[in-house]
């Protein structure tokens, strides 16, 4: 998806163009990728421990964790506001949150009707990783996560469970994210999360990653594997009907390469309200599921099977799991998002829980 889109006029000659790009990036054709800049590799040992969120000081190239850092798709103007490529910023650090990841979870102090404690969505030892945000002060990071450009901190203003969720400020283009280590999730997974989008969103074409995974391809390599993607349309929109507001969910990967995914139909809009997304990946099976609000959507399942890679490039181990939001092109003024109830586990763990 290129930048000079932006440069074109809203005649019908932009959008056959924007569906030709749009077409080829869901699709896996060579050459289809969004602007891609490698990161160089380093490493960032200062994760998080509930610190205060405050103004990135992104640097090129850093990692969380000791992970290598992920070749991810680059924003598409050198004036954009956010940091840039494989950027990092973990905040002052603080006392408050509890650990997340392996063996630890976030719990609630209220008790319920019949005196019981309530463990809320994330109960000690129930999930591989879980986090609902609500052990975490307003304006920090949850202890085991590290930020990866701002603005993002835990707020009140929006919740599905307890009174906290992760919040996403708006900037034109690129990442408000915060990366856990993954190693406890084996060669496969179930994960769930909930989201909602504010209104109204940017007028712009826009690919848009909430959920991304990193690890090594089995041919491609060190890659980025986006399991809750988007891409919205613009005011021309696919139907000309002005709306600007619909999208698609698509399977996408960003290797150093050209990316490649599998993509819906623009059947869903952004509304303001809370939404329950599901995924299932597996390596040894080449495997991959989406759900949305419990319905799967079979346009981007993909079941490959055994040893054949082509169009899924599924890892057998992941070392990192990323949630936020990162946008690849210009859309200003940028999102707000929210997200909460953020679990992984061997098994399915749905949309009631």
């Amino acid at each position: 998806m290129r930048g000079t889109e932006a440069e074109m006029d809203r005649t019908g000659v932009r959008g056959a163009v924007r569906r030709a790009v749009a077409a080829a990036l869901v699709l896996g054709a060579a050459g289809a990728s969004c602007t891609s800049q490698p990161a160089t590799s380093g490493t960032d040992t200062q994760a998080s421990t509930g610190g205060d969120s405050g103004s990135s000081s992104g640097s090129e190239g850093t990692t969380s964790s000791g992970t290598s850092s992920a070749t991810t798709d680059a924003p598409t103007s050198s004036t954009s506001s956010g940091p840039g490529p494989g950027s990092s910023d973990t905040g002052t650090t603080g006392t408050t949150g509890e650990a997340t990841g392996t063996g630890s979870t976030s719990i609630s102090d209220t008790s319920t009707s019949t005196g019981e404690p309530d463990l809320g969505p994330c109960p000690p030892g129930k999930y591989l990783i879980c986090e609902s945000f609500d052990d975490t002060e307003v304006g920090a990071i949850p202890q085991g996560w590290v930020r990866h450009g701002d603005p993002i901190a835990v707020a009140d203003d929006a919740a599905v469970s307890g009174s906290h969720s992760l919040k996403m400020g708006p900037i034109p283009v690129w990442e408000r994210r915060i990366y856990h280590d993954a190693a406890a999730l084996g060669s496969g997974h179930w994960g769930r999360v909930r989201y909602k989008v504010a209104l109204p969103v940017p007028d712009a074409f826009v690919h848009s990653t909430i959920v991304a995974l990193y690890g090594k391809g089995p041919t491609t390599g060190d890659q980025e594997v986006r399991v809750v993607d988007t891409v919205k349309e613009d005011a021309d929109g696919w139907n000309n009907d002005g709306n600007g507001n619909h999208f698609q969910y698509l399977y996408n990967v960003q290797p150093n390469g050209p990316e490649f995914g599998k993509g819906s139909d623009y059947d869903w809009k952004f509304d303001d309200q809370w939404h329950c997304a599901e995924w299932h990946i597996d390596g040894p099976t080449q495997s991959y599921d989406f759900y949305i609000d419990g319905a799967i959507v079979e346009q981007i399942s993909i079941a490959n099977g055994p040893g054949n890679y082509a169009g899924s490039e599924i890892p057998d181990a992941f070392s990192e799991v990323r949630i936020g939001w990162v946008n690849y092109q210009e859309s200003p003024p940028g999102f707000t998002a929210w997200i909460d109830d953020v679990a992984l586990d061997d098994e399915r763990i749905g949309c009631q829980d």
